[in-house]
């Protein structure tokens, strides 16, 4: 007695629990004389390298950091700096083949004025992409009778990184002093798949600071979203593939140049971006849902299995905007000077009633001045926000999200409230895990006593199916067929089913009956 195997791939996919690991470092170099106060610090990550090793993931990289700062000739001024970083993440999912992707966010910075000292937290969320490969039973000999199933499950086709440019312009309609920063990021919101290819769409959200001098310089921002579009080939793709995406913009590797011509001025800007992409797809393995010998006791081994459960990525975006005040220490607004870019702090991530939902808070610094002290001030301010999008999957299921912040604008009103609003746009992947159980061997023991009778009788109860009582019969189900021409499954009333063994049926009306019957 043989059997006849195939093996099968499962994919799994984890989201491991979130890690945040503390920054600091000295700024030695302000570069435009000493700072006599901070306005600002704009933050940056940059993840260099992922190795994933034996139960841990190995993770590099920096925190971009933009001090903007009035300096001891009261003259607005920006310095940048770098915190680099290297740690490591334990998971007992981790393996070195394992697929490790990343989102990383830099939260509650603050900078010590008396010792130059910068400290932060910077926040990852990863997901990891194991395959586990199973042996299934799909298939015997004569002297087996199988009942087929199937296995649904979906395959990593694809695995890479590409890099590219992107170049577009922003143009400045006032007369400034000069430019002080410029600073993009990149969401995706669609990619379509097609054979062997898929086109990726997405938005690089972009500000670009620069001076207005007067009689106190001010920081003004022009924005611009720009969308692109890239075609990137991806051998053995289908257009019923899906394709995640983990998108980012390296803000030390950003390069612009400018065009003056009268009172405009044209920033033309290229992004680089970094694109890591994984294509899955669904296929279909045949395996035995249950089998048995009709010449042998048999020993069934089932096997226990996970696999994830990917679903094509979702885009949405949400506006927040809310009230904020200053307290009755810090002095009143009379004019706005500056807003930061913004920083995202993601607190939670979940599907709950058919919705997806990301919570965090929005902090901002907001630059401004005071008539009566003649002084700039600086405060920061911080809005929760909850934003939500309908989604057909159960709450099972899990997300990982990437978040970004645009059109952030600040307004005040009477001297001492603030009015926030923005958007916030973000490409969440969706997963959930399945488990099952599969036959993958079995073994032969000591065969059966020989039927001593010619004839067999079995009393069938309503609802019986033919698979079970050939099961129980121990004989092909053809032949229970073939004996009894009349009988339909699952008996849909109590029924004497009679097999004769001294009779061989006919092997050409077997392969007819088999082609007739469903267990």
């Amino acid at each position: 007695m043989s059997f006849e195997k195939s093996r099968c791939n499962f994919i799994k996919k984890t989201k491991l629990k979130d890690e945040q690991i503390m920054l600091d470092s000295v700024i030695n170099n302000l570069g435009s004389g000493e700072m006599q106060k901070l306005i600002w610090i704009n933050a940056f990550p940059q993840i260099d390298n992922i190795e994933p090793l034996t139960k841990e993931v190995s993770i590099s990289g920096k925190a971009n950091l933009e001090i903007i700062f009035l300096n001891d000739e009261n003259k607005i001024s920006i310095t940048e700096s770098s915190i680099p970083f290297l740690t490591k993440f334990i998971n007992d999912n981790v393996n070195p083949s394992t697929k490790v992707s990343i989102n990383a966010t830099v939260n509650d910075l603050s900078f010590n004025e008396t010792n130059s000292k910068v400290s932060a937290i910077m926040n990852f969320s990863v997901d990891t992409t194991n395959v586990s490969e199973l042996e299934l039973i799909n298939g015997g000999d004569e002297n087996i009778c199988l009942k087929e199933d199937e296995i649904v499950s979906q395959s990593l086709l694809k695995d890479d990184c590409i890099n590219f440019n992107e170049e577009f312009s922003i143009t400045i309609n006032e007369q400034f002093d000069r430019i002080l920063s410029v600073c993009s990021d990149v969401i995706v919101k669609d990619v379509d798949c097609r054979d062997n290819f898929f086109v990726v769409q997405g938005e690089i959200i972009t500000k670009v600071y620069y001076i207005v001098c007067g009689e106190t310089e001010k920081i003004c921002f022009v924005s611009n979203n720009e969308s692109f579009k890239r075609e990137i080939e991806a051998p053995s793709l289908t257009e019923n593939a899906c394709v995640e995406i983990d998108a980012n913009i390296k803000k030390e590797n950003i390069k612009y140049e400018q065009e003056i011509s009268d009172n405009t001025c044209k920033i033309i800007i290229t992004a680089p971006i970094d694109l890591c992409f994984k294509a899955y797809e669904e296929f279909r393995v045949p395996c035995a849902k249950d089998l048995y010998s009709i010449r042998n006791n048999i020993e069934i081994i089932n096997s226990a299995y996970e696999k994830t459960k990917i679903i094509p990525p979702i885009y949405f975006e949400n506006k927040i905007e809310g009230n904020i005040s200053l307290n009755e220490k810090e002095p009143r607004i009379d004019k706005l000077l500056g807003v930061s870019k913004g920083n995202l702090k993601p607190t939670n991530q979940y599907i709950k009633n058919g919705e997806i939902v990301l919570e965090g808070i929005v902090s901002v610094e907001i630059a401004y001045l005071n008539d009566e002290l003649q002084a700039i001030n600086c405060v920061r301010r911080e809005l929760p926000y909850v934003i939500s999008e309908k989604i057909d999957v159960s709450s099972g299921f899990k997300i990982c999200a990437k978040e970004v912040l645009s059109d952030v604008d600040v307004i005040a009103r009477r001297g001492r409230e603030l009015f926030l609003d923005a958007k916030i746009k973000a490409y969440v992947k969706v997963f959930g895990v399945e488990k099952g159980e599969v036959i993958t061997d079995a073994i032969m023991g000591e065969p059966l006593p020989a039927k001593e009778d010619a004839i067999e009788i079995y009393f069938g109860k309503t609802g019986d199916d033919l698979w079970e009582i050939a099961k129980e019969l121990r004989t092909h189900p053809e032949v229970i067929i073939e004996q009894n021409p009349d009988l339909v499954s699952p008996l849909l009333q109590n029924s004497n089913i009679v097999i004769y063994y001294q009779k061989n049926p006919n092997p050409t009306s077997l392969l007819l009956a088999k082609n007739k019957i469903e267990y």
